[in-house]
């Protein structure tokens, strides 16, 4: 399977599934640990939650940053914003993976769902912008981007503060 940076949305709609599956395993792994092993169950979830997701997360928006802005229904010359947001997913994943391998412990792993929790929240306000945009098709994707965002923000927020709490 070829990729394509340029307008075709097929490389960023690959790792936006990535990233859906990664957080989907990472919370039911993250809960089903939280009855057995509960230090293990914020290890997981941080390393997939924040890791794995972030570093996706990465990829779609700075590597193929044409292809994300074709899933998105964007069209801009200047992916600055784009490779801002991508890095910083990046640092947010490289850390928390390196918490996990290096068993930093509860607290890292909470203080780095409780970190990327918050950023994620905080792209809600970008996602409600939206509402408001003149493109009738942008305007009817901000619904599910809202609940999809909160609910997994709030799943971040979750096992972080269980985390800090062990």
């Amino acid at each position: 399977m070829s990729f394509q940076t340029s307008a075709s949305p097929k490389a960023a709609v690959l790792l936006f599934k990535a990233t859906m599956a990664a957080g989907t395993v990472g919370i039911f792994l993250g809960i089903y640990f939280a009855f057995t092993d509960p230090i293990l169950s914020v290890k997981v979830a941080a390393a997939l939650l924040v890791g794995v997701v972030g570093v996706i997360s990465f990829l779609r928006h700075s590597v193929f940053w044409r292809s994300d802005q074709a899933r998105m229904g964007w069209a801009q010359d200047n992916p600055a914003f784009q490779m801002e947001v991508g890095f910083a997913n990046l640092a947010l994943g490289l850390v928390a993976l390196a918490a996990v391998l290096f068993s930093w412990g509860s607290v890292a792993y909470g203080t780095m769902l409780l970190s990327y929790g918050l950023y994620l929240a905080g792209s809600i306000v970008v996602h409600l912008r939206d509402a408001g945009a003149s493109d009738p098709e942008r305007r009817s994707r901000v619904f599910a981007k809202v609940l999809n965002t909160g609910i997994f923000a709030a799943a971040l927020l979750a096992f972080g503060v269980y985390a800090i709490s062990l």
